[in-house]
């Protein structure tokens, strides 16, 4: 069936009505505002949503009374338009017919007091069955609420962090990454406020040994002693638009991170922790946006990798001139994560819309393009394996691939995958936000993923 875009659905409409005198006298003609007035969400990032679900639509901070008409092409959702609560909230349901095709769906909303048009895209996703999970064994230790991510040190210590949760806050802890056992918390600083200063990503260096943290809502960085956990310094708040991931190149003394959703990248001193200066990621000679999420390291090569959430581009900036190269892969849209083969220099790219991983040789072309489920979230290379490790957060899973891109095995983690860290021998860890969808403890969990000989 032909699709007719909303645009040329309004023109008729409008043509219409300047054929009826008293139609067009009737009409209100209210000026559109730029941007949706609201916040808006299709179907849900935890929750795989299949052809023939339902789900729903759900739509935020309207003004109250404004109403809302949803189409899927020339297809009006909604036979008369929906109202917003007192609240400004509505939630619209939704019935995906059985044979709607997978992947990425664009529905309109139109609303009135004020007027839009907008875009929400929903995404309808496949089921990967477990596939080789007996080649694996897993160890699970609850964590912090919300857990987000972890790293691994040298001389074997896991170091996670969780997010801002409803009761216990935010977290830093040290693990024993042998035996999950847990043997340090550190004590958080406080901002402005008063308020915990909430942790999110973290990076490990061995040579000074200290660990760094990204502090996402404070838009700031805190370095702690790797030992004892206590606090070595706090980079002034509102330093950093949005930090999220941290990446220590050891052999050069320099820590990057990234400004999350946007192309440019911090970069500090390991020695001296100091703030030196700022790159970033220019995709087609800056007429695109880059909007940045996770970084990977090349040191020998000094070369800084990371991939954009919001517009298909791979990006490496030369860390010695600090031109960026970027390349456009439309195959990953969402991208999240990004992993490197240091031997092969390919490089592996993870997308929450496409639910897949692209495989790029070193020069940014394609080799591969594997669905691994809903929601890819994270990736890491194991240099022991030599395989990929993939995690998906609506899908619950872990993916395995080889080094080609074949799925090798699809571990089931019934949890919300997060971050995936690899150590040195060959053991992967998995960071859980949490458990099964609507848990109200929110309880993070640490998985340490093993391949049995």
């Amino acid at each position: 069936m032909r699709r007719i875009s909303v645009r040329s659905v309004l023109l008729a409409s409008t043509i219409a009505m300047s054929t009826a005198t008293t139609a067009y006298a009737d009409s209100q003609w209210a000026v559109a505002t730029t941007t949706f007035p609201g916040s808006i969400r299709a179907g849900s990032r935890d929750v795989p949503v299949k052809p023939g679900d339902k789900t729903v639509i759900a739509i935020k901070s309207l003004q109250a009374g404004a109403t809302v008409t949803m189409l899927n092409g020339a297809e009006v959702l909604t036979p008369k338009p929906l109202t917003a609560d007192e609240k400004g909230n509505l939630t619209i349901p939704l019935t995906v017919p059985a044979d709607a095709a997978t992947g990425l769906h664009p529905l309109t909303v139109i609303t009135q007091n004020p007027a839009s048009v907008s875009q929400v895209m929903l995404k309808l996703s496949q089921i990967i069955p477990a596939k080789n999970t007996e080649a694996f064994s897993l160890q699970t230790l609850p964590v912090g609420e919300r857990a987000y991510q972890s790293a691994i040190s040298a001389d074997g210590k896991l170091f996670v962090t969780s997010a801002r949760g409803p009761k216990d806050g935010s977290r830093l802890m040290r693990l024993n990454a042998g035996t999950l056992a847990v043997e340090a918390e550190a004590k958080l600083p406080k901002d402005k406020k008063g308020e915990q200063i909430g942790v999110f990503g973290v990076g490990v260096d061995n040579v000074h040994n200290q660990v760094w943290t990204t502090n996402t809502l404070a838009e700031t960085v805190t370095v702690y002693d790797a030992k004892n956990l206590s606090v070595v310094k706090t980079f002034p708040e509102g330093s950093v638009i949005h930090p999220r991931d941290v990446m220590i190149d050891e052999a050069h003394n320099r820590a990057y991170v990234s400004a999350a959703l946007t192309g440019f990248v911090e970069v500090y001193d390991t020695k001296t922790l100091e703030h030196i200066g700022q790159m970033e990621f220019v995709a087609n000679r800056g007429r695109d946006l880059f909007n940045s999420t996770d970084l990977a390291l090349d040191s020998a090569g000094g070369k800084l990798y990371g991939v954009s959430r919001d517009t298909p581009w791979v990006g490496w900036i030369d860390l010695k001139t600090g031109k960026s190269t970027t390349v456009k892969i439309p195959q990953a849209q969402g991208a999240t994560d990004i992993a490197r083969d240091p031997k092969t220099g390919r490089l592996y790219i993870v997308s929450q819309e496409t639910n897949n991983v692209v495989v790029l040789d070193a020069d940014g072309k394609v080799l591969a393009d594997t669905y691994i489920g809903a929601g890819g979230v994270s990736v890491v290379w194991d240099p022991v394996t030599s395989r990929v490790f993939a995690a998906t957060r609506a899908g619950g899973t872990v993916a395995v691939l080889d080094k080609d891109g074949k799925l090798v095995a699809n571990i089931p983690m019934d949890d919300t995958p997060n971050h995936l860290t690899a150590a040195p021998d060959g053991a992967v860890y998995l960071v859980s936000m949490y458990g099964t969808p609507g848990d109200k403890a929110q309880t993070g969990s640490v998985t340490k993923i093993t391949a049995k000989k």
